[in-house]
């Protein structure tokens, strides 16, 4: 399905890498109800890759002088027969402070493919006991962005999921430690507390 087509606009994973057609649908909904659930089983749609796929939940601890924790969840799924990926970023709002109208959680949703960046919503919506609609969330951006914030952030998820989806030949296991210098923390929280 590519530019143009009547059914929703896609954007080869290649050109991510290469430099061309860098840009990313961007969906972002407040969801002023709480709790929210997910159906991963429609997210996954009958498979998932643990090699690929992701469902992480982050915890960034505050540290001295900022505005404390940051808590969201990553969900990631890559269908290498269509060649999408999508990405979603659930940031519980913990330091809002709920007027009427208030946002529970942000949910954002970046993906090559508009169409499948809308369904991936539908996979917090109609579940039992509470049913909620799409129309009980607030549309904050639906758009293709070009910017380098954007699709930098979404190009990580691609390089991520393309190196992760197939086993390595010879067997091998990457094992990745990572301690982080002082200050990063604070500097991951102010990317990852809110939509970007």
């Amino acid at each position: 399905m590519g530019e143009g087509s009547s059914k929703g606009v896609r954007v080869p994973l290649e050109s991510y890498l290469h430099g061309r057609g860098a840009k990313v649908f961007s969906l972002v909904v407040g969801v002023p109800f709480s709790p929210l659930d997910i159906d991963i089983g429609h997210l996954a749609r009958g498979e998932w890759n643990t090699m690929a796929d992701r469902f992480r939940i982050w915890y960034i601890p505050g540290e001295k002088g900022d505005s404390g924790p940051t808590c969201y969840v990553m969900v990631r799924k890559f269908d290498p027969r269509d060649g999408v990926l999508v990405c979603g970023h659930l940031v519980v709002n913990l330091g809002e402070k709920r007027a009427e109208g208030g946002c529970s959680f942000t949910v954002g949703v970046l993906c090559n493919d508009d169409v499948r960046a809308r369904t991936m919503l539908n996979s917090l919506l109609d579940i039992p006991p509470s049913f909620h609609r799409r129309s009980e969330m607030d549309v904050i951006e639906r758009r293709w962005r070009n910017d380098p914030k954007a699709v930098m952030r979404y190009l990580a998820n691609v390089h991520s999921s393309l190196m992760n989806s197939a086993p390595d030949p010879v067997g091998k296991v990457r094992l990745v430690r990572f301690d982080p210098p002082p200050g990063l923390l604070g500097e991951l929280k102010r990317g990852m507390s809110a939509w970007w």
